[in-house]
């Protein structure tokens, strides 16, 4: 058994948690791998796979080569655990533009594999904010379910205030993160943070950073205390006392 068939098989035999939530008038459903579905439109959405990252940064930093294999398999885990018409990857899918267009064809045919019965949509981001013609779906700068926005990044007006869109608004770009004080040790993990308005996903790739929630980055963009789903390993908690809470 090859490493890539061992990833595989480790990520089909996980069985990740799942919360249901109310949003801006819809249900989604999240779940501790990252991922977020909204049952009703049978779209899954996941954000900042950042695929590619170890090829990007060969040249600068010892990163393990296997981040988009684990990625990719972690997204068929996904696919395929619900009935999933659509999927929308909100933005920062590829590490980079170039190497983007320089995906290996294992890669290629994975993904037009994993998008035969499915439609991908590929919402630009900041570091990939071209992408090349192969990619299976469509390409946009935001897109919708129901009423509610699903772009990147903020979108600021003219005079650089912060667009908010009345219907609501899901977007990935912070890669949040949050570090729990515990009994014994601290330990940290990439979270869901939203309010009645706004939902900030974690990123889904494998070899991404994050920025901590306690950030003002990230604080300032809620008005009322917002709620937050924490993911370690394939756990999922509802952090409802923001003590524990660690800068």
């Amino acid at each position: 058994m090859n490493n890539s068939t061992t990833i595989l098989s480790r990520y089909k035999s996980q069985k990740y948690e799942k919360a249901e939530i109310a949003f801006c008038g819809n249900i989604f459903w999240l779940y501790s791998d990252g991922s977020c579905f909204h049952n009703q439109s049978k779209t899954l959405v996941v954000a900042d796979l950042h695929l590619e990252k170890a090829f990007a940064q060969s040249n600068a930093t010892l990163l393990p080569g296997y981040d988009t294999d684990e990625t990719l398999n972690l997204l068929e885990t996904a696919l395929n655990r619900n009935e999933v018409k659509n999927c929308i990857l909100l933005g920062d899918s590829f590490h980079n533009t170039s190497s983007a267009q320089l995906l290996a064809r294992p890669y290629k045919e994975k993904l037009l594999q994993l998008s035969k019965v499915r439609h991908f949509k590929w919402v630009l981001g900041n570091h990939d904010p071209l992408l090349p013609d192969f990619l299976p779906g469509e390409q946009c700068q935001s897109t919708y379910i129901d009423s509610i926005e699903l772009r990147h990044k903020l979108e600021q007006n003219e005079n650089e205030r912060l667009v908010i869109p009345t219907g609501g608004q899901i977007i990935g770009h912070f890669h949040p993160k949050a570090k729990l004080r515990l009994r014994a040790s601290n330990t940290s993990g990439k979270c869901f943070i939203f309010d009645k308005r706004r939902m900030i996903m974690p990123a889904f790739g494998v070899s991404t950073g994050g920025l901590n929630i306690t950030s003002r980055a990230i604080s300032d963009l809620f008005r009322t205390k917002p709620d937050i789903y924490f993911c370690h390993k394939t756990r999922l908690y509802h952090i409802r006392n923001i003590s524990i809470l660690r800068e």
